[in-house]
């Protein structure tokens, strides 16, 4: 059995209602006996403003993880694999690694046998009035980073400044906030700031103010150094006064807090349009000779047409902005048929059954969103290497598998980039 360590809470607070809610998580991890798994709890619901419980699973040697039916989960594969089993299905049975992610509904009864070394991720709802699907669903990022059409993509999203993988958005069934918001959860890398525009310091650094939502941010694996800092009320324009410098690794969470009538909620009046604004979350985040991969826990959940903007302290826009535009129409009838294409595919992979699709018509959809989505990154990373600050340097290593590597690298020649034709993270890609 390892030897469990204690780690000290971050010492910055927020207050929400009568209560003071920590901005800097680290974990703390236990080991209950007899368990196969040391456990983190992160979050709690009757503590945090999401109202979601979260916890994190480490497994020194095999073993299962039986949770509750009563409640939904969304759990996510870290590292390492294992198998589902239903309850009632010995013979069905669906095999997990890293890159794969589940909910489970209220109602259903599972069993997660887990090799050595895996590790887990997991949101649960405190009943299952805070769930919205009936169904499971499992999700391959083998073919989340597929969902892409035309110019658009729309689940795999790289930008100069990290890569989003939104394994679920608003219009996903799974699980609700206290609020009755529908969550999201992505796996989000943030990459090296260099070249990013400077903050009013002149350090390259991400800048962030989520205005409308909560977020949580779970880190699991750091590399170089990373640090975040939160901005102290009231906003200012110019010479912003911040909070310090909190170190991130990959047992840090930074949850992002103030929530909607919190009192550090800012309201302001917008003097070109005369409309309320609200002001919360501005954050800053520092990453060099590395990056930093976590899970992101939106409240509540954004539809996947907002867009951050590099160099602003940008947000994603308020549900009510989104919700009901023609962008999102059509997003929601594009994005549809890659839906059933990623949770058809994704089933019969960990079912072991994906070689009964090809020349189906959901194969060859897969195969079509996967070119267009190295063409988009490819047109990506030719315009930022025109631009002149690096950022193509530093996105080549995320990129998805290019069909023609040769003109990419004749394009980017003397620039000291090359992209690597078939990189992949770690047990995530499907075999075709």
């Amino acid at each position: 059995m390892p030897t469990m360590s204690t780690l000290l809470v971050g010492s910055l607070f927020s207050q929400v209602g009568v209560r003071f809610v920590q901005k800097l998580i680290k974990n703390d991890w236990r080991c209950e006996s007899g368990e196969p798994f040391a456990r983190a709890q992160i979050l709690r619901h009757e503590i945090h403003p999401e109202g979601l419980d979260v916890d994190r699973l480490r497994f020194f040697e095999a073993g299962c993880l039986v949770p509750r039916s009563s409640v939904g989960h969304v759990i996510s594969v870290l590292r390492g694999s294992g198998r589902l089993h239903l309850a009632g299905n010995d013979r069905q049975t669906f095999h997990l690694e890293a890159g794969v992610h589940l909910y489970l509904p209220a109602g259903l009864e599972i069993v997660l046998d887990a090799e050595p070394g895996t590790e887990l991720l997991r949101a649960s709802s405190p009943s299952a009035s805070q769930t919205r699907g009936e169904k499971l669903l499992l999700r391959d990022e083998a073919f989340l980073a597929a969902c892409a059409s035309g110019s658009q993509s729309l689940r795999w999203i790289l930008t100069p400044q990290y890569l989003s993988r939104r394994i679920f958005l608003h219009h996903d069934p799974i699980l609700l906030s206290k609020s009755g918001h529908p969550i999201s959860w992505f796996r989000t890398t943030m990459f090296d700031v260099a070249g990013l525009p400077g903050n009013e310091d002149g350090q390259p650094v991400f800048k962030m103010s989520y205005n409308s939502r909560t977020e949580v941010n779970f880190c699991y694996d750091v590399e170089g150094t990373a640090r975040v800092r939160m901005a102290q009320h009231p906003y200012r324009e110019a010479k912003q006064l911040w909070g310090p410098w909190l170190a991130l690794d990959g047992d840090s969470t930074y949850h992002l807090n103030e929530a909607a009538g919190s009192p550090e909620e800012e309201c302001r009046i917008d003097e070109a349009t005369q409309t309320s604004q609200t002001l919360r979350n501005k954050h800053e985040v520092h990453i060099v000779d590395g990056h930093v991969s976590l899970f992101c826990l939106f409240d509540p959940a954004p539809t996947g047409v907002e867009r951050h903007r590099p160099g602003e302290y940008s947000d994603y826009e308020p549900l009510s902005q989104a919700l009901g535009t023609k962008a999102y129409k059509v997003f929601e009838r594009e994005i549809a048929r890659y839906d059933e294409m990623m949770d058809q595919l994704s089933l019969a992979k960990a079912m072991g059954k994906l070689n009964t699709l090809h020349e189906t018509p959901m194969w060859k959809l897969y195969l079509r969103g996967r070119e267009a989505q190295a063409a988009i990154e490819t047109q990506l990373v030719k315009t930022l290497a025109t631009e002149g600050n690096g950022r193509e340097r530093v996105l080549a290593r995320w990129m998805q598998p290019v069909t023609d590597r040769k003109e990419l690298d004749s394009f980017l020649k003397g620039r000291r980039v090359r992209v690597v034709a078939g990189y992949k993270e770690p047990s995530v890609w499907a075999k075709s």
